[in-house]
């Protein structure tokens, strides 16, 4: 028909006609795509229809399944539930493991409990879990600890979930081992040192209290470490600092508002604390250094012989170079644990006693308080450094180091007991 209109009087020469022509032949071609994708949509949908009786059997499963309950609540018999006691429990955080680590740990723990139960079928969520990428169970903490810390660690169950933000905010006592004359860029046992200072002008420990209680107790503006995780610009601090260490130093950390009830300096570490597990800060760095002077080592072996594998490779057009930076890349991903809560070297109760440049402060404190931060001011206000070298959470909201459930009781049986007895603390 267009051609049929557009007659070749009406034409501006040959090189329009062609333009009508290739015209036609574009909506012919999709009229016919238009045409087949509907028989295609139709065709899929008959297939869906008569396929139907195939899923006749999770119908017939999900029938079953109510027949089930109900039979099951005829004879008085209800269904397991998912959570024997939800709340809040305080669990015992070892050395070396992360808050998180802990969370996953008890989650896992619980989640297999229920399985075992038949809990996870007696609700039809355990498909809904696995679309949703949710896990099973609701397990949450209450505050972070650092790895080299060690103590008391709240954690919620289920509608406990909902209670922990009271904790985060609320107060908390600790003990921290410090040492003079020297800084790392973590604040503690587990950074670089970035700064040393001479601290032979302090020559008791008197000194130190003074400073500590006529300066750092009451509300005060706190700088947040480094290595933390407040967020500045959408990125966490430790992120920024983990990524470029050098752009990270020009980076501007606001100020907190925070409030330090009580802070004691002594020189002695109590017998509970010890058992908690307090970093030896000496031993430790003397051992990373170790292994870093080995693991520098190691680089420049696997560098020599990166540089001469390089030179085969370039011989080789074929290579394999490609695959080998796979390789690398995953190697390089893999960070090697140094220690467990077993090897970490700690103090022992026999060497409690500290003496300058090592001594004790017992905290009380409001939420958001770093302790790793106060003791980087205690430093700076006796005109030196100081770095903390150890760390143990003694309590959180009602919650003690005696409440605290140790690694060896970490079972469903007992966390779920726990639980019940937090809550005639709570009430």
């Amino acid at each position: 028909q267009l051609l049929a209109v557009s007659s070749p009087q009406n034409l501006d020469g040959c090189r329009s006609m062609r333009l009508l022509v290739i015209l036609y032949v574009v909506i012919s071609m999709s009229i016919r795509s238009i045409r087949l994708c509907s028989a295609f949509r139709m065709k899929r949908s008959c297939d869906s229809h008569q396929a139907s009786p195939n899923k006749t059997p999770r119908v017939a499963s999900s029938t079953a399944t109510t027949d089930t309950s109900q039979a099951a609540a005829a004879s008085g018999s209800d269904p397991p539930p998912l959570y024997i006691a939800e709340g809040l429990f305080a669990v015992h955080k070892p050395l070396t493991w992360t808050s998180q680590d802990v969370v996953a740990y008890i989650r896992g723990l619980l989640t297999r409990d229920a399985k075992d139960r038949g809990a996870d079928k007696a609700i039809n969520s355990d498909r809904q879990q696995k679309r949703r990428k949710k896990p099973l169970m609701k397990v949450g903490h209450g505050g972070t600890l650092d790895p080299l810390a060690s103590g008391v660690l709240v954690l919620g169950l289920g509608k406990g979930t909902s209670m922990l933000q009271s904790f985060l905010e609320g107060d908390k006592q600790y003990v921290a081992s410090c040492e003079l004359g020297y800084e790392t860029d973590t604040l503690d046992a587990e950074g670089k040192i970035v700064r040393e200072a001479s601290f032979d002008h302090i020559s008791s420990l008197e000194q130190v209290k003074e400073v500590a209680a006529s300066k750092l107790t009451g509300k005060l503006k706190q700088v947040p470490p480094l290595y933390s995780a407040i967020r500045v610009d959408g990125k966490r601090l430790y992120e920024i600092a983990r990524k470029d260490s050098d752009k990270a130093e020009d980076v501007e950390i606001p100020m907190r508002d925070v409030e330090v009830y009580d802070l004691k300096v002594g020189s002695e570490l109590d017998e509970a604390v010890v058992k908690s597990g307090v970093v030896n800060g000496r031993l430790y760095r003397e051992a990373v250094k170790a292994f870093q002077a080995e693991a520098d080592a190691k680089k420049s072996e696997e560098s020599l012989e990166k540089d001469e594998s390089t030179k085969q490779l370039a011989n080789d057009q074929g290579g394999k170079k490609k695959g080998r930076r796979r390789n690398n890349k995953r190697q390089k991903e893999q960070k090697p644990k140094l220690f467990d809560e077993q090897t970490v070297p700690t103090i022992e109760q026999s060497k409690s006693k500290l003496e300058l440049p090592e001594f004790s402060i017992a905290v009380k404190c409001g939420g958001g308080t770093y302790i790793r931060s106060l003791v980087r001011d205690i430093g700076y206000e006796l005109d030196t450094v100081a770095s903390m070298t150890g760390l143990v959470r003694t309590k959180q909201g009602p919650f003690v180091l005696d409440d605290a459930l140790t690694k060896e009781n970490w079972t469903a049986d007992k966390i779920y007991e726990a639980i019940r007895q937090s809550q005639d603390r709570l009430e």
